[in-house]
């Protein structure tokens, strides 16, 4: 994985302190699992691939394709990027207003067959 982790990078065109202060960590943790001396965390992966819309199952095991290009997935990596820099309770507001919009959204739809 740590190939891989590498080649993200790469195709970004990004250093490794550019890449390691995206993700919040240091350029030695990047270092450090692109060299293999050290084993990236779960939470580490899945920080990476929603930031950077990478294919989790592409970093894991090398198959299917690098990145993922929908718009969802776009929207989604926006939203939580936007949702973490909120503070506290700013967060609470937020979740209750996207709350709302479901309740709005399953008045509007019809009932499903």
């Amino acid at each position: 994985m740590h190939k891989r982790i590498r080649e993200v990078r790469t195709l970004l065109k990004m250093s490794q302190k550019d890449f390691g202060d995206k993700l919040g960590v240091s350029r030695d943790v990047i270092a450090n699992i692109e060299y293999n001396r050290a084993k990236p965390q779960k939470i580490f992966i899945q920080h990476l691939c929603s930031t950077f819309n990478v294919n989790q199952d592409w970093l894991e095991t090398g198959e299917g394709s690098v990145f993922i290009n929908d718009k969802r997935s776009k929207n989604l990596s926006e939203a939580i990027r936007i949702f973490e820099s909120l503070n506290p309770d700013l967060q609470d507001y937020a979740l209750k207003q996207i709350k709302a919009f479901l309740e709005l959204q399953e008045k509007k739809s019809p009932p499903s067959p």
